[in-house]
């Protein structure tokens, strides 16, 4: 009873879990409001992009290429991180043998073999297989979360609990495997059940041939054991027996468990240790199968479908209503695996600005929360603000992606949607401040005041082998003529549209006008100016290390 009402709640739970889910990811939107298409408009253009598949040769071709080559293969995962690959794998494959062919034993196993028992050859060792496939697959994800620095730092908490849960699962089967193997009160129970054994005279000897040949235990009987007593057993093990169960020894992990648990026969015997340990997996399990919808376990279901997408279309979905729901079905695919993080290219900026947020795949992980409806204080959602900003855009972290995610498309996206809510590239806020103090000034009428050069920060641009050649301009207007941003301003009249100005400003030791200078935050870093200045001045890595400064100041990093 309580097995049956464990596994209703928990499949009620996860289909719940699967529904929401699923209308979420028609119903959800990240990226600007104004983009926002109906659910109904969203499911239809779904629809018909997945009929587009079913009449179209060349995606039905690459529907199966990718399904064997990257989901069931995952060949490209190979090329990019062996040990990686094994881990995947070890746990895909292992677990989902185990989840087809023994916990769907009933409607996969007894209709594909005739003459399937979960206790006979080659189940019983294909099943141990795929649970040391799955262990070694979680060792494997450990040993990595702990070693690689990046994949440390950004490893959390429900990281370890999946793998945890997992490492439940597979250790409390093995152990349920070996109890049982031992038990004596499992062999009467299948006696009583399905044996037409004599008590007196028969019992004994298939006791003796279980107990020396089946490891079993029979703790407070003296079994009597000799040749002609288990030569009479096997004959009536092989009428009985043996056409269900095989020699456990083929458990190549339970029969060595159940070795290791023989000297404690009689406790676990005594009380039935063996049917706690099956409430222990049953549970586990059922908690599992509960937990999915709502815990990165989801990527099991999203992380194929979303590698298949990626085979068919790649990045580029022409519906709009598809592309919105893509975004919110990729940041359920994604394994946090740290792929993205490992390859990113201001991934070491987290060393300088300790926010996790620079990371993409903590930036996945925040966006679903929020998309989901997980709101964030004022605090982080300036660090968030400040992380997804950082992001050059660089696509490396789609590139590389092992689920095929479009990232690419999520960071643009979700800067629209940080902009319509008043947190802009942080860069720009600095600009408007700017423009606005400038303004101010223009209004007071007052003259232009020279004040004292600040050599604090004269002598940290010289520091700086690109910065310190300021000094070698002596204002030929070159690096004005070919800027294209004075070209199409064509106004030089006021201090701070022009490159030379600020040069010829730090010439002066005025640091303060070159950092509130306009053309320093509309530069374009095409680099025109530093190419062709005569003197070799590196103008826009000057205007770089001005704009550090003034973020530095205006931020505290």
């Amino acid at each position: 009873m309580l097995y049956n009402w464990s596994f209703f709640i928990a499949a009620a739970v996860f289909l719940f879990g699967i529904i929401y889910r699923t209308i979420g990811f028609f119903r959800l939107t990240i990226g600007p409001e104004g983009l926002e298409v109906t659910t109904a408009g969203r499911i239809k253009s779904f629809l018909f992009g997945l009929l587009s598949i079913l009449v179209s040769p060349v995606r039905i071709f690459n529907f199966f290429k990718t399904a064997i080559v990257d989901v069931v293969l995952q060949l490209p995962l190979k090329r990019q991180d062996p040990l990686k690959w094994v881990m995947h794998i070890c746990i895909f494959w292992g677990f989902a043998e185990l989840f087809f062919i023994h916990a769907l034993d009933a409607y996969v196993s007894d209709v594909i073999f005739s003459e399937y028992l979960p206790t006979l050859n080659p189940f019983m060792f294909l099943r141990n297989l795929a649970g040391v496939m799955v262990i070694v697959g979680l060792a494997i994800a450990v040993y990595r979360r702990r070693t690689l620095f990046r994949l440390k730092q950004i490893s959390r908490h429900p990281d370890y609990l999946a793998i945890a849960l997992l490492a439940v699962i597979m250790i409390s089967g093995f152990g349920l495997e070996g109890a049982k193997i031992i038990s004596s009160g499992v062999f009467n129970d299948m006696v009583e059940e399905y044996g037409a054994v004599d008590e007196d005279e028969e019992l004994p000897a298939l006791k003796a041939v279980w107990q020396e040949e089946y490891n079993v235990s029979f703790p407070g009987e003296t079994i009597e054991v000799s040749p002609e007593i288990l030569e009479e057993g096997g004959i009536i093990n092989e009428d009985n027996c043996i056409s269900c169960h095989a020699n456990p020894k083929w458990a190549v992990v339970s029969y060595p468990v159940s070795l290791a648990m023989k000297p404690f026969a009689g406790f676990l015997n005594g009380n039935r240790l063996d049917s706690l340990i099956l409430v222990i997996h049953y549970l586990s399990c059922f908690f599992l199968l509960a937990y999915l919808p709502f815990s990165k376990f989801l990527h099991i279901l999203t992380t194929p479908i979303s590698l298949v997408i990626s085979g068919i279309a790649g990045q580029e979905l022409k519906s709009g209503e598809n592309k919105a729901t893509r975004r919110v079905f990729d940041l359920s695919a994604c394994t946090q695996c740290g792929t993205c993080t490992s390859h990113c290219a201001v991934g070491p900026l987290y060393d300088i600005f300790n926010n996790r947020w620079v990371f993409p795949s903590e930036r996945v992980t925040q966006i679903r929360e929020s998309a989901w409806g997980r709101s964030m204080d004022a605090e982080s959602k300036d660090a968030f603000n400040q992380g997804s900003f950082i992001c050059t855009l660089c696509n490396k972290c789609s590139q590389v992606c092992p689920a095929g995610l479009d990232l690419q498309d999520i960071w643009l996206a979700a800067r629209e949607r940080m902009k319509e809510k008043f947190l802009p590239d942080p860069v720009v806020q600095i600009r408007e401040r700017l423009k606005e103090n400038q303004a101010k000034k223009t209004e007071s009428e007052g003259p232009l005041v020279l004040k004292s050069g600040k050599e604090s920060v004269v002598k940290a641009l010289r520091r700086s082998f690109q910065a310190t050649t300021f000094s070698q301009c002596y204002t030929c207007l070159t690096c004005t003529n070919s800027c294209p941003v004075t070209g199409v301003t064509s106004d030089i009249g006021q201090f701070g549209a022009a490159p030379h100005q600020v040069i010829h400003a730090l010439v002066l030791g005025q640091t303060d006008l070159a950092k509130d200078a306009a053309i320093v935050w509309d530069c374009l870093t095409c680099y025109k100016c530093q190419e062709n200045c005569p003197q070799g001045v590196k103008i826009t890595d000057i205007f770089y290390q001005l704009k550090n400064m003034v973020y530095h100041q205006e931020f505290g990093i």
